[in-house]
């Protein structure tokens, strides 16, 4: 009997360890991640799986703050951008069915959206690369605030009303919540129900997750629900989130729940392995390159293990689902806590979990070195590279300047730093650290010892006075959003003003280009007829680039 009895702790202890006698990845070494969570904090709810068992469940924390109620394993949470693979999972069920295509015109099932001048497809909604402007930003832009009450109808006229892509058609990857609320609104047309109605009756009732649900109304009742939270100068906000469209996000569920979902990835009870299969080949781009996304899914590795994921984020809201096939593990994660660095947890747990798998790197890579062997560069020479450069991808602004006969280079914060010319194209900082300055035309590329390189274009920097700037003052609406901005000046300063969002300065970088730090209003360059009288503006960020702005007559 005690032989038997050691045989089964034996066995649970691998189990529990991932692996035989490995013991880094017990409830302890979870627990320490944790440890900064007070019992009076919104917190995580964690499951890890092995071999389709869920054999670690932890909890940490509060759903509810205001009623001091503990998050447990039936706690429901918004599980965000997580969405987005059950949306890519019904399109697939339903073209398995043969009732669409993923390379049909989503305009087929859509007629209201814009004719563009390339075909959007299905695929391409569902791989991000449509081109098409993303909702969150364009919301923003149009002066809604992130806990408004928005519906789902609210956010489809908003895609609808686009008459303009961030780029042609599968020319280019760039993440966009748009295309799986388009997604879901074809699920819902095809399948001639609302779409939480066709995830609830195919995906959630069959795997028996009986607390998952997309919410698609503001008003439905969530038993055992999380609140989000953020903090404010050393006490916790309710973090609305008030948003009702689906298929990006609005999916409502438990670990326990999600747990089921991780299984099924393996277990095809619901859906086939064709269809897994789908949402974890790495699409391509016109050109045959690969970015890292299938269909609603991240495919990507791990110090050498290959992963599987999807991330979420919405108000003070964490989700993340990880799955590592050949290991057989997944990580189910969420959170209530905005206070939390979600990624940096996740990153955590997974070096737990596959500890004993990984290809173990060394910590301290070498770093790039500094020739010292320096020449003498005339004048004339380094004459060619003074000036200002502009670096569009971080918004910043650096210097080459010539001092005491040597090119230097004006850091932030003002800062003058010496460059050893190894040539008259390339230069190193005169510091202990190696930093590279490499020159090429009229780009500035800087290269970090790690090999990490920052480029930046040659520019020549506005010069506004109180009265040249005066010539931006205006009212500006775009048709798109069917909103406007008006533009007033203040001491040689631009301020635009929306009716819902309030002022916010405008810094000049060069001639007619702007930059913001409101929202999604942050590069903004004015258009000018033949005249050169300003007529408007185009305005980017993140994932809606130049939408466009006109001067309109008061």
């Amino acid at each position: 009997m005690l032989k038997v009895l050691a045989i089964i702790v034996s066995f649970l202890m691998s189990v529990f360890a991932f692996g035989q006698n490995n013991m880094h990845h017990t409830s302890n070494r979870i627990d320490a991640i944790f440890k900064n969570i007070k019992d009076s904090d919104p917190g995580v709810s964690l499951g890890i799986l092995k071999n389709n068992e869920l054999i670690i469940q932890k909890n940490y924390g509060l759903a509810n703050l205001e009623y001091q109620i503990p998050i447990s394993s039936n706690t429901v949470f918004h599980a965000a951008s997580v969405s987005k693979q059950f949306t890519a999972f019904a399109i697939l069920l339903l073209e398995s069915e043969g009732k669409l295509s993923l390379d049909d015109d989503v305009r087929k099932y859509i007629p209201e959206l814009h004719q563009f001048d390339n075909k959007i497809t299905l695929r391409s909604l569902a791989n991000h690369t449509s081109g098409i402007r993303d909702q969150h930003n364009l919301a923003r832009l149009a002066g809604w605030n992130s806990d408004d009450i928005i519906t789902n109808k609210q956010v489809l006229n908003l895609i609808y009303n686009q008459e303009e892509l961030n780029f042609a058609t599968n020319s280019q990857y760039l993440y966009s919540n748009s295309g799986y609320t388009l997604l879901a609104e074809v699920v819902a047309r095809v399948s001639k129900q609302p779409f939480s109605e066709f995830t609830k009756k195919r995906i959630f009732i069959p795997l028996k997750m009986k607390q998952t649900q997309f919410k698609d109304n503001i008003g439905l009742v969530t038993k055992n629900k999380a609140y989000s939270y953020y903090k404010e100068k050393n006490s916790y906000r309710k973090d609305l989130f008030q948003n009702t469209s689906v298929g990006a996000t609005n999916l409502s569920s438990t670990i326990n729940d999600l747990s089921k979902w991780s299984i099924n990835f393996t277990t095809h009870q619901v859906g086939n392995k064709k269809i897994f299969d789908a949402m974890t080949k790495l699409e391509s781009l016109n050109n045959g390159n690969t970015y890292g996304y299938g269909l609603g899914l991240f495919i990507n590795k791990y110090k050498g293990v290959s992963k599987i994921e999807h991330s979420g984020l919405d108000a003070s809201y964490q989700a993340y689902i990880g799955w590592f096939p050949k290991q057989k593990i997944s990580i189910v994660f969420l959170s209530n806590n905005g206070e939390l660095n979600g990624g940096r947890i996740i990153h955590k747990l997974t070096g737990l979990c596959l500890d004993e798998f990984v290809k173990h790197q060394n910590s301290n890579p070498k770093k790039l070195t500094k020739k010292n062997n320096y020449s003498k560069i005339s004048l004339k020479k380094l004459k060619k590279h003074i000036g200002f450069y502009w670096n569009s991808k971080d918004r910043f602004s650096r210097e080459l300047r010539l001092n005491n006969g040597k090119l230097n280079y004006v850091g932030g914060n003002g800062k003058l730093t010496s460059l050893n010319a190894i040539n008259e194209n390339e230069f190193e900082f005169s510091t202990k650290e190696y930093t590279a300055v490499k020159m090429n035309e009229n780009e500035m590329n800087v290269v970090l010892d790690d090999g990490y390189t920052l480029r930046l274009k040659k520019y020549i920097p506005a010069d506004y006075t109180n009265k040249t700037i005066k010539e931006f003052e205006g009212t500006y609406y775009s048709k798109e959003l069917n909103t406007s901005y008006i533009f007033k000046t203040k001491n040689d300063q631009l301020i635009a003003n929306h009716l819902r969002t309030g002022k916010f300065k405008l810094k000049a970088i060069k001639n007619d280009f702007f930059i913001g730090h409101k929202g999604s209003f942050r590069n903004i360059t004015f258009i000018r007829d033949l005249k050169q009288k300003i007529t408007g503006f185009r305005v980017s960020s993140s994932r809606a680039k130049n939408v466009t702005f006109k001067k309109i007559k008061i």
